[in-house]
């Protein structure tokens, strides 16, 4: 971290900008985490409530966080800082650690300028907002999952008659590649699950991507990948028997974008998954698949897995519909290894 603010001060002494990757969510939905942001050195005395500054925190943090205000001090200027979906006060800041501010934000290859008259008013109308934040985002949030919901299954029921099958493959003809997946895709794999939003799914930005470890853990990242762009995904993992209940080979979250699904996807994933399983030594290969699932359940079915019994797994699942009121049931398939 030390580094990297010793090197942006460096460039910003000569009065050139910076780009780099965002983390975190304390500035959704304005800027999300994976965004690429510009930054431009900017004199202190000119920032401006509304604007999003680059400054200097304790114990050297750099931030980006938005101004809610100015508040006059002896002998200088005090900044108000706080990102847009945090909650309780602004921090106060003194005006000589805002290094830089946010000129532009590139999101899926898109940018946007935020350097304008617009991107002003829209930040100050954020400033005016935030003391309602603690209500507007759960609130927003509700809003945002039902009619997510309601969309899902409309799109579900579309997607499950057989002509949408048809033409959507007439449609996407473009090359679809599965592979293993490497580090680089850590981040695509992360928006792809919604981890900020699924917290009980593990975040895989930590770096899973390890063939093998002193846990005796072996884990893989299958995906598939429309120009480069990572469309689905599944993770395949072999437990030690010390392990148990969950032991040996099992596959888990599998994934595909709702603009691609009915395209055999999840089956080509499923069949990928089993293979490298095989090759690795397995003779059965194991998941979980909700109940209420009747397409993914379909699928296993063709792909030749069956409905199989481990109490002191099925104790944990019982007590777990309680809670989440979906219950899961376990699938089973006998592979050749390889």
């Amino acid at each position: 971290m030390e580094v990297l603010l010793e090197l942006t001060k460096d460039i910003f002494k000569k009065r050139k900008s910076v780009r780099f990757q965002a983390k975190g969510w304390s500035m959704r939905p304005f800027i999300q985490d994976g965004d690429f942001i510009t930054v431009s050195p900017v004199e202190s005395s000119s920032v401006k409530t509304g604007e999003v500054v680059f400054y200097l925190a304790d114990e050297n943090k750099v931030i980006v966080h938005r101004v809610m205000g100015k508040q006059k001090k002896e002998g200088g200027m005090t900044l108000l800082i706080k990102g847009d979906a945090a909650f309780g006060p602004p921090e106060r800041v003194d005006i000589q650690k805002a290094l830089g501010k946010v000129v532009a934000i590139e999101r899926k290859g898109r940018i946007r300028r935020i350097d304008t008259k617009l991107y002003h008013i829209i930040g100050l109308f954020f400033v005016g907002i935030a003391p309602f934040n603690r209500w507007i985002y759960p609130a927003g949030s509700v809003v945002k999952s039902k009619g997510r919901k309601l969309l899902g299954g409309l799109t579900e029921k579309i997607q499950s008659l057989k002509i949408y099958s048809t033409l959507v493959k007439r449609l996407r003809k473009e090359k679809i590649r599965f592979q293993i997946a490497v580090p680089e895709d850590a981040q695509a794999l992360s928006r792809l699950y919604r981890y900020n939003q699924e917290p009980e799914l593990k975040d895989i930005t930590d770096g899973s991507f390890k063939k093998g470890g002193k846990s005796g853990v072996t884990e893989f990242w299958l995906v598939a990948k429309r120009k480069d762009k990572v469309i689905a995904g599944v993770n395949l993992t072999k437990f030690p028997e010390s392990n148990f209940p969950y032991a040996g080979w099992w596959i888990f979250v599998m994934k595909v974008n709702w603009r691609y699904r009915r395209m055999g996807i999840a089956e080509k994933l499923t069949k990928m998954a089993t293979e490298l399983a095989a090759q690795h030594g397995a003779s059965e290969i194991k998941l979980l698949v909700f109940e209420d699932a009747k397409p993914a359940q379909g699928l296993y079915q063709k792909s030749g897995f069956r409905q199989i019994s481990i109490p002191e797994l099925e104790k944990h699942l019982i007590q777990e519909a309680r809670t989440t009121l979906r219950r899961q049931k376990i699938l089973a398939k006998n592979i050749k290894s390889g």
